[in-house]
């Protein structure tokens, strides 16, 4: 069965009397509570508190969890999100063509494993559990984590390949600051921003707005085109997007809170695949967000808290040729947490979190509205029995309409074993649970209700380090082993009738290496910045209820054995360069991994001036994206642009204050 990207919805939920009471009682009692500030420091327990996305340190997290370098960001800022992460992170992103759905992939699993948020708010689909990085702007946040591995068991929503997390965290004493964008590049694409940012002791207060449009008939090279490889233009691709967000904090000395607003609006044309020719199916989807985040966080002597309600809801529209299949959709997604910290000594703490999500769906392939309610409850103990050792226990239990869900579990170490904390190796043990989607639950025909939640127990070990080599250089590696094992894995499979169903049915063997180093240096009066990364990532089918199933003791579909990227900064007074490659193996088509796209090579290059004058920056950037002019193809038959070039020019005011450079 194919299914569309415009095939899931949501309705707006009611309301959840009992968790909104629950947070308003705790919020009016930490606004009271002493303003004695006492936490865990150096080599003991941290308990998050300053913020309800902060959580405890990286050190202790017994994942892997990069977080993507504030440069590197600013590097990328004009552009996707989907691509900063392809060339940045040790992740998949599967793309249909240059417009249509992008998902991220980590660790070889699918895109519906990985869970997506935006200031703690899921934004994966409800109805097929994946989230559209295409209609995602890097804007949209100002910092990006991954997490690799199972969940860390804080959000209401399970999943068991990664996370990639999106905030926007408030900078106090930071300054007033506007800025104006506007940039051009290949095939009629035009793009422009306006940033305002104000940030005092107490307040906060910052408003993006952005839009974008693009012709996007880009040159392709056609494989099969009759007569041999031929370069052909793209049609029906074109796009225009737009969006506005805006966030405010406050702050006192034990509070914190602050409220996040995004709305977005895209139209894009979905290209058909490339066989011997194009086939255009005149398809095309209308896509727009609403999205609101509420969220404090307190502490007092030894009690920490933190709250977050938040929701969204999602328009959609989709177009074909064939008007049968014209139809809207809807979807909207509640969500309500609490976290809550007590030290019991000064070695040991507590960390509760409970938190209810409700979704909706409304499509035009169910018999009504697909919805569920997933209440979640976890208890976390940490400890910090020796200097330099730092123990995590935690459990959680979900409660979903119409599905039982095992406990989950979480053990992990992480042991400094140098006292300047340049070595720490981390080891966990984890068992998580991914939900069926609504597509899964409540499509008609081949929806299934009986279907289990995927289930997945494995573990990893790493090493870290971080230090200083010399003067003005720092370097950094990252090296972890994983392994785990995914049961109930949901599949849809054609029946005797020739209709597609969804079962529960294969088990997959996951395992593999995460690898990480970068260096940051002075050079003379250069700055330099460099990161290398890959990933070795084995999924294979390890069992089936299918009987000779040749997809046993192969690599899943859309997932490649090696990922690896490079990206290269390099400042130098008013000049600035920048470099970045991908590199992905062979990603097999078909699930007995007998036919495959080749590996792909990706490339692009920036070079760009910075010149002060006064209060005032201006700001110019030429980039040039796959600059070997490479045929690219993430997905069969959906082709991506060859060599393209974009120039951007902005004009920012600043009151803030230069401050020295020092070294990295």
């Amino acid at each position: 069965m194919v299914q569309r990207s415009s095939d899931y919805i949501i309705r707006a939920p009611g309301r959840r009397l009992l968790l909104s009471a629950a947070v308003t009682v705790m919020c009016t009692a930490l606004s009271l509570s002493s303003s004695a500030q006492d936490s865990f420091t150096g080599d003991t327990l941290n308990i998050p508190a300053i913020t309800v996305t902060a959580r405890a340190a990286d050190r202790l997290t017994p994942f892997t969890v990069v977080k993507i370098d504030q440069e590197l960001l600013a590097h990328y800022s004009d552009g996707d999100l989907a691509t900063m992460l392809q060339l940045s992170g040790n992740l998949y992103v599967r793309r249909n063509g240059n417009s249509g759905l992008a998902s991220v992939s980590i660790r070889g699993l699918s895109g519906s494993h990985t869970l997506v948020t935006w200031n703690g708010l899921p934004l994966n689909t409800p109805g097929n559990g994946y989230s559209d990085f295409t209609i995602i702007p890097l804007m949209a946040a100002s910092s990006v984590r991954i997490t690799s591995g199972g969940s860390d068991l804080d959000d209401v929503t399970g999943y068991i390949g990664g996370k990639v997390e999106l905030a926007t965290d408030p900078e106090f004493d930071s300054g007033s600051e506007a800025s104006l964008s506007l940039g051009a590049g290949s095939y009629g694409e035009y793009n422009s921003s306006l940033s305002a940012v104000y940030g005092g002791s107490k307040f906060y207060g910052s408003l993006d707005a952005w839009g974008e449009k693009g012709l996007n008939d880009f040159r392709f090279v056609n494989s099969d085109a009759p007569g041999g490889p031929a370069r052909e233009r793209r049609t029906n691709a074109s796009f225009h997007s737009a969006g506005v967000k805006g966030d405010m904090a406050w702050r006192n000395r034990q509070s914190q809170v602050s409220a996040h607003l995004w709305f977005s609006d895209s139209d894009r044309q979905l290209p058909g695949p490339v066989t011997t020719v194009q086939q255009d199916f005149g398809e095309r989807q209308t896509d727009r967000s609403f999205r609101g985040v509420v969220k404090y966080s307190g502490e007092s002597a030894r009690f920490s808290a933190g709250a977050i309600a938040g929701g969204s809801r999602d328009l959609n529209r989709y177009y074909h040729m064939i008007s049968s299949n014209n139809g809207d959709n809807s979807s909207s997604t509640v969500m309500m947490k609490i976290r809550l910290g007590y030290r019991l000594t000064e070695k040991t703490g507590l960390v509760f979190n409970a938190g209810d999500v409700l979704e909706r769906a409304a499509a035009l392939s169910y018999n009504g509205d697909g919805q569920r309610n997933i209440f979640s409850v976890s208890l976390a103990a940490k400890s910090n029995p020796v200097p330099r050792l730092n123990l995590l226990l935690q459990a959680r239990q979900m409660a979903v309409t119409g599905l039982k869900v095992s406990p989950e579990l979480t053990a992990g170490a992480s042991w400094l074993l140098t006292r300047s904390g340049e070595h720490l190796l981390k080891f966990s043990l984890s068992r998580n649970t991914k939900l069926p989607c609504l597509n899964d639950l409540y499509w008609i025909p081949g929806g299934n209700q009986d279907l289990l939640p995927e289930k997945s127990a494995g573990g990893e070990v790493s090493w870290s380090f971080s230090g200083t080599a010399a003067p003005g250089v720092r370097n950094t590696v990252d090296l972890s082993l994983h392994a785990s094992r995914v049961d109930d894995l949901i599949q849809w499979i054609p029946g005797q009738t020739g209709i597609w169903h969804a079962v529960n049915l294969r088990s997959v063997s996951v395992s593999g290496l995460d690898a990480r180093a970068g260096r940051k240096q002075y050079l003379g009066e250069w700055k330099l910045y460099g990161w290398l990364s890959y990933a070795l990532s084995r999924s294979v089918v390890a069992g089936s209820d299918i009987p000779n199933d040749r997809s046993v003791g192969s690599q899943l579909i859309y997932a490649p054995l090696h990922h690896a990227n490079l990206n290269l900064m390099a400042y130098r007074g008013w000049f600035r360069a920048g470099l970045s490659a991908a590199w992905e193996s062979r990603r097999y088509t078909t699930s007995d991994n007998s036919e495959w796209l080749p590996p792909d090579f990706m490339t692009a290059a920036s070079a760009g001036a910075v010149i002060p004058a006064g209060s005032f920056t201006l700001k110019t950037e030429l980039k040039v994206n796959n600059i070997t002019g490479t045929p690219v193809e993430s997905v069969r038959n959906y082709p991506m642009p060859l060599r393209t070039f974009n120039i951007k020019i902005t004009l920012t005011w600043s009151d803030k204050t230069e401050e020295n450079e020092q070294n990295p």
